[in-house]
């Protein structure tokens, strides 16, 4: 672990540095290209609102000290915490099929500091540094207690990961942050690694038990009812952890939460929305912040089903930094944002358009068929992210434009004029004109982009290709409103006693933007998890 691991051409390997994830960066488990299934008008209402549900008479009743809904980070960090803590009945219960099906078995790295490994590699970054990165970002938005209490458990995170057999290794600074951070991990084996770990432990798992309804006794959180194909269980417990990883996987929610937006679901097809529409059916409150983890980093569209990790090289156009536009045709963004930023600022403008474009001349695209695109405009200093991280031609040139062409994502034309007129991009001549000017003055008036990244549209091609995108991602941010417990607060900011949330659905915990810490997402995850363990433990104890 003292060897640093530096950039390398793969894809796979750089949601690592990215992680959500970047996950927060996250990656992704289920990483089907294609949309979600459609949800019922019903379950979208009760996710989108709490409201109660109908608890129905259980066929089965189980007994528990502890019961977590969700196997992801959080969950199987909380189960460790809880475990290794001597609380002898641990039940999971998980919506997901097996070990692997989460978004936590995808994400191929996560946040920490003062590491060993960190230290080794010359780190000084703090916990303190990143606590006042982190809060700082978020404008204090988030709540302050918890993102330091899950901050300090950061570093001991990873030797988690090191007691349950999961290698990790240092990643390189990808986004010139200044400072290392992220763990890459050198196998995707946590969700095995920790099915058995914890099994070891004590903890029990029920898998495709999708989780209904808190159950609820005078205010108190007292179990949870869920359902396991024609069987209905109510677990009677002590104290109960929902973390089932958010609501990308429910479209008609996020399209009500972003204006209509269609959002590419990179993630766990299981993440519905379920935690927060039975916490907030319990007492829960919804918390202000929402935000994502966002995909743009690979660029995606709904009419592609390929995943993520192996799409086809000509969604990354729109991670380059050249010309973007909105279905009419206009430039909506500095687009050295989405190269630079992907999975916060650039990645967030992208949110206001149900799909956007990239335009490239037949010139430009040709020379990316023998050297990486960031050569092709003289490899400027400024730019780190998306020149580390796809540098390299694009992959199977002529096959894969091809394919793209022909899933009716790519547009070809011999001018700027019959491109308009093939994608109803009405106002690109203009755009494309406008945008050559700026490229000539070597200055951007209207989104004051780094002039190194102003590389002319109109340039002679015999012809002009136009790559159509939706917004996508791997994985959302907020719901129920907590302290920095993780206990479910109510309307009065009051404790629901028995009730906890944590990871990604935590409201309390991420701001949006994505924090501009690579892995943040994962890492904050498995911090909350274990904060919520701590304290259902001290809850136990008192009852």
């Amino acid at each position: 672990m003292s060897n640093i691991s530096q950039p390398t051409l793969s894809r796979r390997n750089f949601l690592a540095g990215a992680a959500a994830g970047l996950v927060g960066l996250a990656g992704a488990a289920s990483l089907a290209g294609c949309s979600p299934a459609a949800k019922s008008t019903e379950e979208t209402d009760l996710a989108a609102t709490g409201a109660e549900p109908t608890l129905k008479e259980p066929t089965e009743t189980r007994e528990a000290d502890i019961v977590i809904v969700g196997s992801g980070a959080a969950g199987c960090f909380a189960a460790y915490e809880a475990a290794k803590s001597g609380v002898g009945n641990i039940l999971v219960v998980t919506k997901s099929g097996n070990a692997t099906d989460s978004n936590f078995n995808e994400i191929t790295g996560t946040a920490s500091v003062e590491t060993a490994a960190l230290k080794e590699a010359g780190e000084t970054f703090t916990v303190e540094d990143m606590y006042q990165r982190m809060i700082n970002y978020a404008h204090w938005t988030v709540n302050a207690r918890l993102l330091h209490e899950c901050v300090k458990l950061l570093p001991s995170n990873i030797d988690i990961y090191d007691e349950m057999g999961v290698e990790t290794m240092v990643l390189g600074d990808r986004y010139n942050f200044g400072f290392l951070n992220v763990h890459g991990f050198t196998e995707k084996n946590k969700g095995v690694n920790f099915e058995e770990g914890l099994q070891a432990l004590g903890v029990e798992f029920l898998y495709d038990a999708p989780a209904t309804a808190v159950l609820m006794e005078d205010g108190v959180a007292t179990g949870v009812q869920c359902e396991s194909g024609k069987d209905v269980i109510n677990v009677n417990a002590k104290a109960v952890l929902v973390c089932t990883g958010g609501y990308l996987a429910n479209e008609e929610k996020v399209a009500a939460e972003y204006g209509g937006c269609k959002v590419v679901n990179m993630g766990s097809l299981n993440n519905t929305g379920d935690g927060e529409r039975i916490v907030l059916a319990a007492g829960g409150v919804a918390e202000r912040i929402r935000g994502m983890g966002m995909n743009d980093i690979y660029g995606m569209n709904e009419k592609s089903t390929i995943s993520v990790f192996d799409a086809n090289p000509f969604m990354q156009l729109a991670f380059y930094g050249g010309l973007l536009t909105d279905p009419s045709g206009r430039r909506f963004m500095n687009e050295y944002m989405l190269a630079q930023e992907p999975m916060n600022g650039g990645g967030e403008a992208t949110l206001h358009e149900k799909r956007y474009y990239a335009i490239f001349s037949e010139n430009a695209v040709n020379a990316m068929k023998d050297s990486p695109y960031y050569q092709n405009i003289g490899a400027p200093a400024v730019w780190t992210s998306a020149a580390t991280m796809f540098n390299a031609p694009l992959a199977d040139f002529d096959a894969n434009l091809a394919s793209a062409q022909e899933e009716g994502w790519c547009f070809k034309a011999s001018s700027i004029a019959e491109l308009a007129e093939a994608t109803g991009l009405s106002a690109l001549p203009e755009t494309v004109t406008e945008y050559d000017s700026y490229v000539a003055a070597g200055a951007d008036p209207d989104f004051f982009k780094d002039p190194a990244f102003l590389q002319p549209i109109e340039d002679g091609s015999a012809a002009y290709y136009a790559f159509e995108y939706n917004p996508s991602a791997f994985n959302t941010f907020g719901g129920p409103r907590t302290d920095e417990q993780c206990r479910a607060l109510d309307a009065n900011s009051d404790p629901i006693p028995g009730l906890y949330v944590a990871g990604v659905e935590n409201g309390s915990l991420f701001c949006s933007p994505y924090y501009a810490v690579g892995g943040s997402c994962s890492g904050l995850s498995q911090s909350s998890g274990r904060v919520a363990a701590k304290a259902m433990i001290e809850y136990i104890a008192g009852a």
